[in-house]
C-alpha cells in the first residue's frame, strides 16, 4: 500500500512540474527580448530594415536599441568587445565602454560610435540594475 502512495506522490510531482513549466512558457508568449541594430546611416523605428553588420574602418556606425519591455533604470551601459587572438581572456578584450543617461519612458535608444581598428566585435548593453544580465547583444565587423 505504501508503495502505491509513493508512486502516486511521484506522479503528482511530475504533473505539477509539467504544469508549472507550461504555465511559465504560456505566460511569456508575446514577450520579445531587446533588439540591437547597426547601420551606416542614423536608425529610427521607421527605417530599421536598412541595417547591416559590416562597416569600414573610421566610418560612423549607428546603433539602435529597441526594448519592448522598456527600461527599469535611467542609465544603460554600452560595451564593445573585440575578438582577438592576442589576449588572455579567451580571445576577448573590452574595446570601449560608456554609460548613457536614457529616457526610461521610451522603449528605444540610439547613438553611434567610430572604430578605426579592423576586426570582429560585438556590442552588449546592460541595465544599471543588473550588470550580470545582458539586455541586448549583437556582433559586427570592421574592415
Amino acid at each position: 500500500m505504501s508503495r502505491n502512495i509513493f508512486k502516486t506522490f511521484i506522479a503528482a510531482g511530475f504533473a505539477f512540474c509539467i504544469l508549472f513549466c507550461c504555465a511559465f512558457k504560456w505566460g511569456n508568449i508575446g514577450e520579445k527580448g531587446a533588439l540591437l541594430y547597426f547601420s551606416s546611416q542614423p536608425i529610427y523605428k521607421e527605417n530599421v530594415k536598412n541595417v547591416g553588420r559590416a562597416f569600414l574602418s573610421g566610418e560612423k556606425v549607428y546603433y539602435f536599441l529597441y526594448n519592448p519591455k522598456g527600461f527599469k533604470d535611467d542609465y544603460i551601459r554600452v560595451q564593445i568587445v573585440k575578438k582577438s587572438d592576442k589576449t588572455r581572456h579567451w580571445g576577448y578584450n573590452i574595446y570601449w565602454s560608456k554609460d548613457f543617461h536614457i529616457d526610461s519612458s521610451k522603449n528605444d535608444f540610439s547613438s553611434y560610435f567610430v572604430i578605426n581598428e579592423p576586426g570582429y566585435y560585438f556590442m552588449q548593453i546592460f541595465s544599471f540594475d543588473d550588470f550580470d544580465r545582458v539586455v541586448a547583444r549583437n556582433d559586427f565587423w570592421i574592415r
